[in-house]
């Protein structure tokens, strides 16, 4: 395993370009890399984040793709890059040592941070422009790719001000007005929205007279002319998870977030300023606050795999600010130790395959016929329910409670922590700092520890927009 592994590395490396620019971007590791010279000013910015990623997740998928793939996790490998400038990053908001996503991106986004909830708007209620507003300013393109909804809070941030993040059709509509190049995820639904007077308002047509190709399908967009305005919504709310694109063909023409980054890039290369682009690998939040194991662990392996694009991106164009982030922890989700002397650990990493599918697929098919279904259940988990546990299921679907999983996990969560060996803090947000990865123009002005608003105005001096 060893050999491959290192097999695994020369390969990344190679992949990636980075051993070879190691002329371009600058060094890290010695006490001199404080004081690296700026190696140019960044045309381009890829801004690559995953929401809700503790430390413990990636432990987690580390050691499953370990086991079960024989290579580390690229996320791990960029450790290993010359040109990494590497930081850690105080997540909190204007308002608590606990952030949420939407105070998050804003802090990225305007540089000021602000009350959770709230989308570039201060605590005083004054909007703040975003840095996406600058950068099409300046004459760059703008991109937004997530596997959340569009108009969901991450993306937003970067993009929009709105004073509560709940206000998607308005946002909707701010992607519109504000010209975003690219917008590439779900959340169809605000595009086209239902007034208090029953009138309808349909953004999509609006879209296409401003020049928009509209995609909706992965086939579509596999289909997409290169270059000009792109408008991809594939689902009505969020993209299904990725555990359950792979294992369910209704959602054969679904695109995965690789597609949607890989499309993105497609369309924003060669646009003469350059371009800004954000793509978040959202749903490791949601599985997080679900505590579903098999849900977050799919996740965030589909957001590694769109790593090795990005560096390779940034090896053709090293006139490219690459970042590659977190924007607070969800769940406390950890591979814990199991069996005597922590042996069953490893073994847990070969039961977690049994799980299929995520608590939301679990949701959608009871909610069909408003009953509980054990075969369903075994299909997804593995596992056959007592009839008390089925009775606490049914009691919430009874109930009609917005989110299944807490009735799952009070079902069933003793009985998957001892299959899979994962463990949670909570169904919330944490306050743990996270880790911050930079390459390229501008990185090497990241210090050691970074606090989350500092972060927009090392990306506009890269870009050399003026604010």
């Amino acid at each position: 395993m060893e050999h491959a592994q290192a097999s695994s590395r020369r390969q990344f490396l190679r992949l990636s370009g980075l051993a070879g620019a190691a002329s371009i971007l600058p060094s890290c590791g010695t006490a001199a890399n404080t004081e690296a010279k700026p190696v140019g000013q960044a045309k381009n910015v890829i801004y690559l984040m995953v929401d809700g990623l503790c430390n413990g997740t990636v432990g987690l998928a580390h050691h499953w793709q370990l086991r079960h793939k024989a290579t580390p996790l690229n996320w791990m490998q960029l450790l290993e890059h010359e040109g990494l400038h590497r930081a850690y990053q105080d997540t909190a908001s204007a308002n608590s040592p606990v952030t949420d996503s939407a105070a998050a991106a804003s802090a990225w986004g305007s540089g000021q941070r602000v009350n959770n909830g709230s989308i570039n708007v201060d605590p005083s209620g004054k909007s703040l422009k975003p840095i996406l507003s600058y950068a099409k300013e300046s004459g760059k393109a703008t991109g937004l790719v997530t596997s959340c909804r569009i108009t969901h809070a991450t993306p937003a941030g970067f993009s929009t001000s709105v004073p509560k993040r709940g206000m998607e059709d308005a946002i909707a509509q701010q992607y519109l007005e504000r010209e975003i190049d690219v917008l590439l995820g779900g959340g169809a639904r605000h595009f086209l929205q239902t007034q208090d007077d029953g009138s309808v308002i349909d953004y999509i047509p609006q879209f296409e007279a401003k020049g928009y190709q509209i995609v909706k399908t992965a086939t579509e967009l596999s289909a997409v002319r290169r270059g000009g305005s792109l408008l991809g919504l594939f689902s009505q709310s969020h993209i299904p998870y990725a555990i359950d694109r792979q294992n369910d063909r209704a959602y054969k023409d679904v695109p995965n977030l690789v597609d949607m980054f890989s499309a993105a890039l497609n369309q924003l290369n060669g646009m003469k300023e350059g371009f800004v682009l954000q793509v978040e690998g959202g749903r490791v939040d949601h599985a997080g606050h679900g505590n579903d194991a098999g849900g977050i662990l799919h996740e965030f392996l589909e957001f590694d795999a769109c790593i090795p694009i990005a560096l390779e991106f940034i090896e053709s164009h090293p006139d490219t600010m690459l970042v590659v982030t977190t924007d607070h922890g969800t769940g406390g989700c950890q591979l814990d130790g199991a069996g005597s002397a922590y042996l069953d650990s490893g073994p847990a990493l070969d039961r977690i395959n049994q799980l299929r599918h995520s608590f939301e697929w679990l949701q959608q098919g009871f909610e069909a016929t408003g009953k509980f279904d054990p075969v369903l259940l075994k299909t997804a988990l593995g596992i056959d329910p007592t009839d008390t546990q089925a009775a606490i299921v049914q009691a919430a679907l009874d109930a009609e409670v917005v989110y299944l999983s807490g009735a799952l996990n009070q079902a069933f969560g003793k009985q998957l922590n001892e299959l899979t060996a994962v463990g949670w803090t909570s169904d919330k947000h944490t306050s743990e700092c996270v880790e911050l990865f930079a390459f390229g123009p501008g990185s090497e002005a990241i210090p050691p520890l970074i606090k989350n608003y500092e972060i927009f105005g090392i990306l506009t001096k890269a870009l050399g927009i003026k604010v």
